[in-house]
């Protein structure tokens, strides 16, 4: 090779290695990132439903299992460090409000550290605030830290001055659904079942405190609620708060606290989802494809399937899907074809079904009920009940093989109304008046201008005893009873989750992760094992809900007799089953609603 050439490569390849050392020295000259410190921000404000309806507009609806997944998955991440709840107007009742506490607890169990920011707190605010480490609030904040209320609003009074008759029955001493339209007061089975409830809710609110706070014991758990409401100084001062700061100054401290800097993520930073173009021929075609195309989750080929059946809602024969509301409903239409499809899906092991339900009709509960049943034969069935699952929404659960409620849950009121409104005296107040001919004895059995002759008192009271001791019957062959023994606790008595365990109306304690673990314990598995949760029923398109809407809604607008509009029936509390009485005449409703101020 000539010298000059060999000069001219050793000068080239001197020029490579000078420019490699600049490119790749620099990389070991950096430094190490420095440490830091993650915590993930998570608000949990507002409502918490268990299913999202299939198109709702307007604003972000979450669901209950949004909340408990996203835990789950910050438990799971090693990277983070901590937790800051932001805690906001909770719409949740006592058994949601415990499942998220049982998270929160796991949650600091597996080593992080979870700090609660209130800007002001109620009850629920509070109690979701004392499974956490520490709890700080606004320097302008308040605690409503109170004792429970249970109120009962009395129609009688009203209705006489519209001269509206309350033509009611009711099977079973604690069935008092009723006694609103047809008393204006408790009766004194009414008050002892308000008061058995409020007094286990009220120890439960206690026992979470005093769980929570380690300065303050059962006693003195007690004694504050009786001194609430607290000014933001006031709960600094009784220990019921830790630290009186703006959210700022509390990352600021938290940053003062250890070594390492801290980073915050929030739900904020998260990268906003940006609207489809569905300008043009193309859009139109996303259009059409988003509304045709049901959103489905992805199976895994090979890992045991476990379907997930949500109930939720008034259990009725046929009600409209309600497309832009949250508005839901529990019909056997629905309930059968899920259950069904469970049952006959070889890869399909198990069924969960989570109810929250005041109860409805009892013709559409014991059609859900023969399917829970058959499904219960051939494979395990897990009930898990939410805030609310009493009356027909107990009926529809005690075919399962297992029950799973949490404490706060209220449940039971094994029992059965029947009734109507008669709104003569309505009608002619106005100017109305209506003349009706009849064949039949008893067809002005569900006319609504007139009470029940003695006749029809007599068949109506006839089938609520028969429907009575059927339910009963069910009960006591669920739960391996004596009727004797289910009558006893029954008669529209309604029970905290805690009560109806120890009374064997349900198995286990605890929220939908519970109830997994066990269908996963009754097909062989253990609880960590992984499995694909299947929802039924699958989505429905746009189209599909459309089509159905249009079909029942022609159905029942055939059916209605009763001059009540459903907006008006949906609006005032357990109004709806006189609703319903319009085309039944028995229902299976709970005696009234328990919720968290």
């Amino acid at each position: 090779m000539p010298q000059a050439l060999m000069k001219k490569m050793k000068t080239l390849l001197g020029c490579i290695i000078i420019v490699l050392v600049f490119i790749i020295l620099p990389t070991f000259a950096q430094e190490e990132p420095e440490p830091k410190r993650k915590y993930r921000e998570i608000t949990i404000a507002g409502p918490l439903v268990e299913t999202k309806p299939p198109f709702a507009f307007g604003p972000t609806v979450k669901t209950l299992r949004n909340v408990t997944e996203q835990i789950d998955r910050i438990g799971k991440d090693d990277e983070i460090t901590g937790v800051l709840l932001k805690i906001q107007g909770l719409g949740v009742g006592w058994a949601k409000l415990q499942e998220i506490r049982d998270k929160i607890i796991q949650l600091r169990d597996n080593g992080k550290q979870v700090i609660s920011y209130l800007q002001s707190g109620g009850n629920a605010e509070y109690l979701l605030a004392c499974a956490t480490d520490r709890i700080v609030l606004m320097p302008a904040g308040t605690i409503g830290l109170t004792g429970l209320r249970a109120e009962v609003m009395f129609y009688k009074g009203l209705f006489e001055k519209l001269d509206i008759e309350a033509d009611m029955l009711a099977i079973g001493k604690y069935k008092s659904a009723v006694e609103p339209y047809t008393r204006d007061s408790m009766s004194d089975a009414q008050r002892e079942a308000i008061d058995a409830i409020l007094d286990d809710l009220y120890e439960q609110q206690v026992q979470m405190i005093a769980d929570g706070r380690s300065e303050i014991d059962v006693e003195m758990a007690v004694s504050l609620i009786d001194q609430g409401p607290f000014t933001a100084e006031e709960a600094y001062d009784a220990k019921l708060v830790d630290a009186l700061q703006y959210y700022d100054e509390l990352v600021k401290s938290i940053e003062a606290d250890g070594p390492e800097p801290i980073e915050v993520i929030s739900d904020s930073a998260k990268k906003p989802r940006q609207a489809p173009n569905l300008t043009g021929f193309a859009g139109f075609m996303r259009l059409f494809s988003m509304l045709t195309s049901p959103k489905q989750s992805p199976t895994r080929r090979g890992k045991p399937q476990i379907a997930l059946i949500y109930a939720t809602g008034p259990i009725m024969t046929n009600v409209p899907n309600d497309l832009f509301t949250t508005g839901q409903a529990i019909t056997p239409r629905k309930l059968t074809k899920a259950l069904r499809e469970a049952r006959e899906n070889n890869a399909i092991r198990a069924v969960v079904m989570r109810v929250e339900s005041p109860g409805g009709s009892a013709l559409a509960s014991d059609l859900i009920w023969r399917e829970v049943m058959l499904t219960q034969r051939e494979k395990p069935v897990v009930v898990s009940m939410s805030d609310v699952a009493g009356s027909g929404g107990y009926y529809i659960a005690m075919a399962a093989g297992t029950i799973v409620a949490e404490p706060g849950t209220i449940t039971g009121s094994i029992g059965v109304l029947g009734g109507k409104l008669n709104l003569k005296g309505l009608y002619n107040k106005v100017g109305l008046t209506k003349e009706i001919i009849t064949r039949g004895k008893n067809a002005n059995l569900y006319s609504d201008y007139g009470n029940f002759t003695p006749a029809e008192r007599e068949r109506v009271g006839k089938m609520m005893e028969t429907t009575y001791w059927d339910f009963v019957r069910k009960a006591a062959k669920g739960r391996h009873k004596t009727e004797a023994e289910i009558h006893e606790i029954a008669q529209g008595r309604i029970w905290t989750g805690k009560q109806a365990k120890e009374i064997g109306l349900v198995d286990e304690l605890g929220g939908l992760d519970v109830a997994i673990a066990l269908a996963k314990k009754r097909i062989g598995l253990s609880a960590g094992d992984d499995v694909d949760i299947i929802e039924l029923p699958k989505p429905k398109t746009f189209f599909e809900i459309l089509i159905e809407d249009m079909d029942i809604d022609a159905r029942v607008q055939i059916t209605q007799s009763l001059s009540i509009p459903v907006s008006l029936a949906r609006s005032l509390p357990n109004l709806y089953w006189i609703q319903l009485l319009a085309q039944e005449p028995v229902a299976v409703v709970l005696p009234f609603n328990v919720t968290i101020r």
